[in-house]
């Protein structure tokens, strides 16, 4: 018989695999090979929640929103981040006469999917609460089953939190199990990153080796809200010892655990999904021993890279596959441990969660860890853009990346170049704003020998040929020409056009991708880009938030700028925690290139070490980004800042009468009583005199250049 596992709920693109299908069709009504489970309860995949979280700061109503906002969009819960899931508890609704369980299972069974949902079609009415301990959402919904997705009947008498949590490690368990009861394997190390994950594979293994050494390696986030009373009749049940490290900072890590155990360890398990943990698995694995990655999201590849790169032959493993039968192993391990069970869910009840202690595991911060590219960052929002853009650059395809001036498009552009399968072809970055529409074919195309009066005697390559087999990068998009976004298409389209003069065809193979300031789909709307090339160009789209809502990000560039000038310069200055705060109150409508800019000066402007909260004051003040006067802050109060909205419109006002009036910049300032590079500086903080100025006229906070970003 013929396979069902769901292809005909495929919308985008039809017909493909439910798990790598952009959209299911989550509608209610089943067909007849067809299961429909009413949802009760959600446990989401590790690496997926913990994103969610970062993401939404750890705010349970974003959380849900975000989820929503998920299904809404896909039709199932596959975090597009992550790529994962997570499964689901429910009770049987309906079932299809061609359904191929039915002699197994009846409408009102309580049954458990062990299909990933990032696979499955779904749709919830409501999130009734979170469960930050687990992952778990409570819940009312429905899920569409296919014959082909596993589920299991769910076990009597055991707690739903720990044995979803159990069944969602899919048959890593049942594999540790055997791999740990080999006759070489004496000392076993868990790195973990919460305290159930690293109790079941403790017990997994004490049950497989009886007489070896377990440690167990907790990370410090995970436990700190546990006292040692807490921790140790839970794991000191099945682990010989049991520490507590900082795995971000794996050389640390590594140095306190091997003094303490005085040797390294046969075996290791890695389910902590945190950089870092992959370093410490290797370092304190002997060689030809066996490090087990068995998360979802991992550092495997780095792992292998890793101890290449140290002369370590070790057998390194990937779990989290599906087996048949696992979950029978599964169960009866959970049965055995009861009783621990039982009493790591009363010590999380007792305890709560601390989303201050977990949020940074959540954020993961590349600045003690190592970075992402040259970004520099410790927000959940700009983590999110960064994993965004490495997923973008596995893929060849045009992509669109959107934010303000001076948030760092073409640093993100860098990434993407660089994890892409392109990255040792040329990435040509052309700035549209400064192309001559007169210009701007020649440019783009070329031109052949004698083509027009003045051209080169041996013709030109345009852009598209200088950038074949790599990146054409156009930043300022929106400000092409229609006869050239005419012409662009086509090549889009074709991959091939002809050179001005030209008369044979030249292929090429181009990855375009495109940056802009304004949105382009209201270029579009008011007929300034053409629709069909705005499709062609955004079959991605990643959105750089801007410096103003992402504090600390702000605090930690701020330190990165001034570390750089204070050793350019031999100096030792530093931010007083005033000044520091007077920034953070700032709304740096420049962004990144405004931080750097400003901070450049007060570390040659300060005349004192301690750069304060005056000096800051000052810099802002005299700042070529906004004139004489500083814009306040979202956080600041309502009635400064619409005093700040009206002064700036009247000013706004006053110096556009002038240049009608006088049609000179230096006659309008002298009217105005002002410098004509005050003059300029205000221009250009207002956008007044430009192509798009209209559209930036409602909003006197948008300021900044066009040139290419230069962030860290």
């Amino acid at each position: 018989m013929k396979p069902d596992f769901g292809v005909e709920r495929t919308v985008e693109p039809p017909r493909s695999i439910p798990v790598s299908a952009w959209k299911l069709d989550n509608s209610s009504e089943i067909r007849s090979s067809e299961m429909r489970v009413r949802i009760k309860m959600i446990r989401l995949e590790e690496a997926s929640f913990r994103q969610l979280c970062s993401e939404c700061a750890y705010d349970e109503v974003k959380i849900k929103e975000k989820i929503f906002d998920i299904i809404k969009k896909r039709g199932k819960i596959h975090n597009p981040v992550t790529g994962s899931g997570g499964i689901f508890c429910g009770v049987v609704d309906e079932m299809g006469a061609d359904y191929e369980k039915r002699a197994v299972y009846k409408p009102g069974d309580e049954v458990i999917c062990i299909t990933s949902l990032a696979g499955i079609p779904v749709s919830l009415e409501r999130i009734e609460s979170i469960d930050f301990n687990y992952g778990h959402l409570t819940c009312d919904g429905s899920a569409i089953l296919s014959n082909a997705n596993p589920l299991i009947l769910r076990p009597d008498g055991l707690g739903i939190h720990y044995t979803m949590s159990a069944i969602e490690e899919a048959n890593s368990l049942s594999n540790v199990f055997q791999m740990a009861s080999a006759p070489d394997m004496n000392r076993f190390l868990i790195l973990s990153s919460d305290i159930l994950s690293a109790f079941l594979y403790a017990a997994v293994i004490r049950k497989a080796a009886r007489g070896g050494r377990i440690a167990v390696a907790l990370d410090k986030r995970s436990a700190e809200r546990f006292s040692a009373r807490d921790i140790a009749p839970v794991l000191g049940a099945y682990a010989d010892s049991v520490h507590v490290i900082d795995i971000l900072a794996p050389l640390t890590g590594f140095d306190e655990i091997y003094e303490k155990e005085k040797g390294l360890f046969d075996f290791s398990v890695n389910c902590a999904d945190l950089m870092g943990a992959e370093a410490v698995s290797v370092l304190l694995t002997r060689q030809r021993g066996t490090v087990i990655f068995t998360s979802f999201i991992n550092n495997h590849s780095l792992a292998l890279l890793f101890s290449e790169s140290i002369g370590k032959e070790l057998n390194t493993v990937a779990l989290d596959a599906y087996t048949e039968d696992y979950q029978q192993f599964t169960v009866e391990l959970l049965r055995e441990i009861k009783g621990s069970l039982e009493q790591i869910h009363e010590m999380y009840g007792k305890r709560g969660h601390n989303d201050k202690a977990r949020a940074p595991v959540a954020v993961t911060r590349y600045r003690d860890a190592g970075r992402v590219g040259d970004f520099i960052f410790a927000s959940g929002k700009m983590k999110n853009v960064l994993d965004e853009a490495l997923n973008v650059a596995r893929y060849d395809c045009n992509a669109l990346i959107l934010g303000e001036t001076g948030v760092g498009k073409e640093k993100l552009l860098t990434l993407i170049h660089n994890n892409s399968e392109r990255k040792l072809n040329p990435c040509v970055r052309i700035n549209c704003a400064a192309i001559p529409e007169n210009l701007a074919e020649s440019e783009f195309f070329g031109y052949e020998a004698g083509a027009f009066t003045g051209s080169a005697p041996g013709g030109k390559s345009g852009y598209f040929e200088m950038a074949n087999n790599g990146i054409l990068f156009l930043d300022e998009v929106g400000l092409l020409p229609a006869n050239i976004q005419v012409k662009l298409l086509r090549v889009l389209q074709e991959n091939q056009f002809f050179r001005i003069g030209g008369q044979k065809q030249t292929d090429v193979n181009v990855r375009v991708i495109c940056a802009s300031n304004v949105s382009l789909r209201e270029l579009v709307e008011n007929g300034k880009f053409r629709e069909d090339l705005y499709y062609r160009l955004n079959i991605c789209e990643i959105e750089i938030p801007p410096l103003r809502e992402r504090s600390e990000d702000m605090t930690e560039l701020s330190e990165y700028f001034l570390e750089r000038y204070n050793k350019s310069y031999d100096l030792q200055k530093r931010f007083t925690p005033a000044a520091m705060n007077a920034m953070l109150t700032y709304a740096w409508p420049g962004n990144v290139r405004e931080l750097e800019n400003v901070v450049h000066r007060l570390v040659i402007g300060s005349r004192e070490d301690g750069i304060n909260e005056t000096d800051v004051r000052r810099a802002l003040n005299r700042n070529p980004y906004i004139g004489e006067t500083a814009p306040v802050s979202e956080g600041a109060d309502e009635g400064n800042r619409e005093l700040a909205f009206t002064m700036m419109r009247y000013e706004r006002k006053l110096i556009e009468d002038a240049l009608k009036q006088w049609k000179s910049t230096r006659k309008a300032a002298s009217h105005l009583g002002i410098s004509q590079s005050q003059l300029m500086r205000k221009k250009q903080k207002y956008n007044i005199g430009t192509a798009h100025a209209e559209k930036e006229n409602a909003d006197p906070f948008r300021q900044g250049a066009n040139s290419a970003e230069t962030v860290p």
